[in-house]
């Protein structure tokens, strides 16, 4: 349950926005996210601050973890979890706001647009956050907050031998 309480706050910053709200720039969000789903395959690593590192892959419908150095089968979906977060923010019970074009950059030699946001979620302090999202294909490749930086790869994953 903590690993899955952990990927919340890296979930809501490719999470859409609900739709009574959007805007050209939350949609570009709302796009990215729903593109990483489709993905057969991804491959993250999450650095939040104190040290901590987690990386994450998704192959062929099954997700892992490394945990301790090693991989192991992750014992939830992380469309699945992401899918109710969309649910959950076009619903309105949490919130996606202040979505902004901040400029252009390369995260690994790919051409992206940085996108801000802010997320506001019951129980939660609101986070603020850039989403970094491909301008060829629409998946994000990069995610940065104040405790928090996820780096996404899709060629060339492989699934791990837990």
């Amino acid at each position: 349950m903590n690993r899955i309480r952990s990927l919340i706050p890296i979930l809501l910053v490719v999470a859409p926005p609900s739709a009574f709200a959007l805007d050209a720039a939350c949609e570009a969000i709302l796009k990215a996210s729903e593109a990483r789903i489709k993905q057969p395959a991804w491959h993250s690593v999450t650095e939040i601050g104190g040290g901590t590192r987690m990386e994450a892959i998704k192959s062929d419908g099954q997700f892992f973890r490394k945990t301790g150095g090693k991989w192991a089968k992750f014992p939830a979906s992380v469309d699945d979890a992401e899918r109710k977060l969309l649910a959950q923010i076009r619903s309105g019970e949490v919130k996606l706001t202040q979505c902004k074009v901040l400029g252009s950059d390369v995260v690994e030699g790919e051409p992206v647009t940085v996108v801000g946001s802010r997320t506001e979620m019951q129980g939660m302090p609101a986070r603020e956050a850039k989403l970094y999202i491909g301008k060829r294909d629409g998946l994000p490749y990069r995610q940065t907050g104040e405790n928090f930086t996820v780096v996404y790869r899709y060629k060339d994953i492989v699934a791990p031998k837990p």
